[in-house]
Order: structure tokens, then sequence, then C-alpha cells
């Protein structure tokens, strides 16, 4: 065992301003970076997003994909793009580390990294359109397939503690590593760790305790799995996401305002647009609406993420209380006219659910909004985070009655056009991400001697989580913010 110092860095969560600076403390691109007991471990590898001008651009985490790095162990906490975005070009560069995945993780990774590449294609065709530099994609298909394909990726189903000679092939004597649901989403996972000094490490992963449509909140694994792992001095790093926000609301009580609201749109015979993240926040949005009584219709990529994510979705398929948008290639035509039908309320009062993405370029865009959006009657409602720059953003901000400008995909290519925006906007906060009480309880319980947060938008935030972490009976004696570039000892 070596004796260096272990060390954490996260090498994302960052983006540039007009003046190319980095900005630092910001949501996307999430990559973990550990020096533990002479291994070197990543957690996630994702990509953020911003715009140049009209086009939307894709950034990565720092380090040169650690090239000139052995690394020894690469673990995904979970499937969203700002994890798992760029995971296929670091294992790319790194055939020899193990990779370990939950199942459902996988399955929903591979739907986001298929869109990823779909994703570059179009900003590559929207930026030479322009006459602006067309940027590589983050990894190719060769790349793709062979992070499919690769011998040392082992997917399993939570809660897991690896075999010390199967798992890890005998070779990390004194190690102990475990995975145990983390309530943010299906299949995402908290990694434990018993290291071979006796001391923990515990990545939270994003996380929540509250239940959600698909996903059972956890605060901590039972004693069960646990054993003794916080009887022993720690680091524990998490993420605080709404580290500076308390839940205003139970979810119960968000749950009856959201359906005395759809009932609202119904009674007055509008039309409801949902537009959803397409992982995560639509199949909860689905079963939410089902529960309410209410038929659904679901179009784009949410149709792949929900048929992960709910488990009886093919019963709801064939009860008739989900719609699938034609998926078939050969039958756009249908596709197409299937959404006009839906825009129009053509078939009475039913809610369609499409991913919010494709309101910035895409179907969303070119079929729904046009109509929904000029409206009186309608509504759009958004569950998910509001991305700066966003189209969902501008419709926050934008008076009724005026004009938003958008792009629509006509004949092949988008073209620009201008939508009056009359309808009713609304945002509902069913965050998939612990609240600032649930953050403080799981850091009371688990006691760590180093509190490493990170995922935390803004200074603001980070001191109103830090200052109720402080109050604790036995606070952590180390507390740091692990912003982009920082290297913490522990």
């Amino acid at each position: 065992m070596s004796n260096d110092r272990n060390w954490y860095l996260q090498l994302g969560e960052y983006r540039m301003d007009n003046d190319g600076k980095k900005i630092r403390g910001v949501i996307g691109a999430t990559m973990h970076m550990f020096r533990i007991c002479g291994k070197n471990i990543v957690a996630d590898c994702g990509v953020g997003f911003d715009k140049n001008d009209e086009v939307q651009t894709q950034y990565i985490p720092d380090g040169n994909w650690l090239v000139g790095t052995r690394i020894d162990l690469i673990v995904l906490t979970h499937k969203h793009l700002d994890h798992c975005g760029a995971l296929v070009r670091l294992v790319w560069h790194h055939p020899e580390a193990m990779v370990w995945i939950s199942a459902k993780t996988f399955e929903g990774a591979r739907i986001a990294i298929e869109d990823s590449l779909k994703i570059w294609r179009n900003d590559a065709r929207n930026a030479s359109r322009q006459n602006l530099p067309v940027s590589k994609p983050i990894f190719t298909e060769e790349m793709a397939e062979a992070f499919y394909n690769n011998p040392n990726l082992r997917v399993f189903d939570a809660p897991y503690w690896l075999d010390s000679r199967k798992d890890l092939r005998g070779m990390w004597p004194g190690w102990e590593i475990g995975f145990y649901d983390a309530g943010h989403d299906v299949g995402a996972v908290s990694t434990y760790m018993i290291l071979p000094n006796g001391k923990y490490l515990y990545l939270t992963g994003d996380v929540a305790s509250h239940d959600q449509e698909n996903a059972r909140g956890v605060l901590l694994p039972p004693d069960k799995f646990l054993g003794d792992f916080f009887g022993r001095p720690g680091t524990m790093v998490t993420e605080a996401t709404n580290g500076g926000r308390r839940m205003e609301k139970s979810r119960d009580r968000l749950v009856e305002e959201f359906g005395q609201f759809v009932k609202s749109i119904d009674a007055r015979g509008g039309v409801l647009l949902c537009a959803e993240f397409a992982g995560t926040k639509t199949g909860n949005q689905l079963v939410r609406l089902n529960d309410l009584g209410y038929k659904v219709v679901v179009d784009g990529l949410a149709r792949a993420h929900i048929r992960v994510e709910v488990s009886d979705i093919e019963k709801r398929l064939r009860d008739g209380r989900v719609v699938f948008i034609e998926e078939d290639k050969a039958k756009k035509d249908l596709a197409w006219k299937q959404r006009a039908e839906y825009a129009a309320g053509v078939h009475g009062f039913v809610p369609i659910i499409a991913p919010s993405a494709t309101l910035d370029q895409g179907f969303a865009a070119s079929a729904y909004a046009p109509v929904v959006l000029e409206g009186e009657k309608n509504a759009v409602v958004f569950t998910s985070h509001i991305f700066d720059d966003s189209t969902t953003q501008k419709l926050f901000k934008i008076k009724r009655g005026r004009t938003i400008k958008m792009e629509k995909f006509v004949n092949g290519r988008f073209e620009t056009i201008h939508v009056n925006v009359r309808c009713e906007v609304r945002h509902f906060d069913f965050s998939s991400h612990d609240y600032q009480n649930g953050l403080v309880e799981r850091v009371r319980l688990a006691r760590p001697e180093t509190l490493i947060v990170h995922h935390c938008p803004g200074e603001e935030s980070f001191n109103s989580f830090a200052e109720r972490i402080r109050s604790l009976p036995h606070p952590p004696k180390k507390l740091v913010w692990g912003l982009n570039g920082r290297k913490i000892s522990f």
C-alpha cells in the first residue's frame, strides 16, 4: 500500500464566460478523481451544455482524459448526461480500468450515449450552416461500440458488495466496495468504500431521501447492508444541488396542487404540454398523470427512458393509459400527423409529455410549441431544472402576448420561427435531488471527519448548506467546497 496522501479532485462542474474565463461551482460535466491508498479511482465523466450565440455547445471535464495516468477503477453513479455523457471517451483511453455500473444505469446510459452522438451531429450541421467552427465529437461510434463490449465492464444489481477475489481480482487487499440505491433515479447508486487504512469513503452521487414515482427515496442503507461502516472515521463526498433550499411543500401537497392545475386546464378545454427532462422526469410525470386518472401521450427520447424507468410500461400501453407517438422512422408522416392531432386537442384532453430539450431544437418546437404556446386556454408545465439560456428559461421570463424565437424543423433543416406566447407557463418543483434537510441529516448520521461538497450551484447555496452543517452536534473537522481544480487532501 502506498503512503501517498489521499486526495480528491473535481475535474468538471464549470463553464466559460463570454471572456473565456472559467466559472466554477456550476452543475455540468461532473467528474470525480480520487487518489486513495495507492489506487486511482474515477467516478462519473459527464458533459455540460452551453450556447455560443444560437448554437448549443458541449463541454467536458478537464484533465485531457487523464492520459498517462493509470486508472484502476471507474464507477458511474447514474445515467444523466452531466454524469455519463463523456464516459465512453474516458474508458476508451483507459482499457486497464475496471468499470462498474448498475444494470438500470447501463440501460439508461446507453440511451444517453446514442443521444449524445445525435446531438453532436445536429449541432455540427447547425454550426456549419452558420459558418461557425464545427467541434469534434466527444466520442465516436467506434468508441461507443468498444465501451459496450469492454471486457472490464461489469454490470450489477444494487445492493451489491464487490467480491474481493472475483470482482476485485485479488488485487485490492484490505478494500471493501459496495453500492446501494441513491434514490435520485432508477439505477442511481451511492458508493461505499472501506479502505486499507481502516477509514471509509462515502460518495453519495446525486441522491434523494424523498420518494418519487419510480424511485424510492434513500437516506442511508439499512444496517444489514452497512454493518459498522460508519463506526470508523472517514470522508464523505456529497452533492448539494439543493443545499441552499428547504422543501417548501410536502410531495403529497405538491401532487395535489399539480392535480388541481391539470384539472383546470382540462375544464377550460385547453391542451397541456409537459416539457420534461427526458430521463427521470418524463417517467415520473407519466406515472403522476396516470395516478391522477389521465391518459397521456409520450414523444421523443422520453419513450426510451420510460421503458427503462417505468416497470409496468407495457401494461400501461396495452391498457390505453399511455400512447407513444409512432416510433417507426418509416412511418414519420404518421408520427407528425399524430403530433398535430394531439397538439390541437383532436383526441380530447390528453396531456403531452415531450423532452424539454426539443423546445430548443426539435419536434416540440416544430409540432407542439407553435400550436400550444399560442392558445390562451393551453398550458406548458415544467418540473425539471431550468438551464440558463434555454427556451424553457425564456418562456418563464417572457410576458404573455410577447413573441419568442424558436427553431422549427422544416424539410430537413431548421428554420427560425416566431411564436406568440399566450398560454399559461408553470413550474412545479418535483426535484429528484435532496433538499437541505435531507442532505444535512445524511451528514449527521454519517459523521465524517472530512466533508467535500460538490454539484452546488453558487456560493450562496454552499454557504447556506455549510452553515447548517457547522451547527451539527458533531460537525466535520474539515468542510470543503469541491470546486473545479481544487485538490483536497483527506
